[in-house]
């Protein structure tokens, strides 16, 4: 590595709210630029939680005795779904009162994921994929179904207000860079939101709690269970 380059990263590490490598340095930059040109535009954070309900308890403890957290995670996700869905369309609702062509970026773990929760909020409004939001119609759509790798390269979703999203394993730069979609130079509202919908007491809870912490915000659910795993439990039992 340059020593300009090296020096930079240093520099960003120091600023930036996720930690700074080699592949996401035009990120952190880009991150730093937005900053500078005070866009005006405040965010709101807020956390919804999903009671959980004996049945998932039950699953994820035994799912626990084997230490198997990714399908624990996907038990978790598969009945915070139909909450989250519900979430998204009272937002959109709500955004759409006052902004007539807005509503929510609604951000899903998967395509699998996706399709699951396009069908959940198509039953009550509008609402498209991807490919919706360069649309001719695409001021029709209330709720815009992405992945979570969908985090760069399209401004249009700044006709939303709401950004709603799980708790998700991944990268903590693309989970920044997701967020620009609506936060950015376009966006007419003088406030977005960011929800993040999860479990009580769940492992998706702790991940929730882990992504917000300097130390671990690229962790993985398997480097999660091994190094949480009592909390996980503790959760659990509670």
């Amino acid at each position: 590595m340059r020593k300009n380059e090296s020096q930079l990263r240093t520099w960003l590490a120091d600023t930036c709210p996720f930690p700074v490598t080699p592949e996401n340095l035009l990120v952190a930059a880009s991150n730093m630029v937005s900053i500078q040109l005070e866009l005006g535009i405040a965010a709101t954070e807020r956390t919804m939680l999903v009671a959980m309900h004996d049945e998932v308890r039950t699953a994820c403890r035994e799912l626990a005795a084997s230490r198997a957290w990714v399908k624990m995670a996907k038990v978790v996700q598969a009945k915070t779904d139909e909450a989250m869905a519900a979430e998204a369309v009272r937002l959109a609702r709500k955004d759409r009162a006052v902004h007539p062509t807005g509503g929510v970026l609604l951000v899903a773990d998967s395509l699998e994921h996706a399709a699951r929760l396009m069908d959940l909020c198509g039953s009550q409004v509008q609402t498209g994929g991807f490919d919706s939001l360069e649309a001719v119609d695409a001021g029709e759509f209330a709720v815009v179904v992405v992945t979570k790798q969908v985090d760069r390269g399209y401004n249009s979703a700044v006709r939303l207000g709401v950004l709603l999203t799980g708790a998700y394993p991944g990268n903590s730069a693309a989970r920044h860079q997701i967020r620009g979609r609506i936060r950015r130079i376009g966006q007419v509202r003088r406030s977005v939101e960011f929800v993040t919908v999860v479990m009580e007491s769940s492992i998706l809870q702790l991940l929730h709690e882990r992504h917000s912490a300097v130390d671990s915000m690229n962790i993985s659910l398997e480097q999660l269970g091994q190094s949480f795993s009592a909390d996980v439990l503790a959760r659990l039992n509670n």
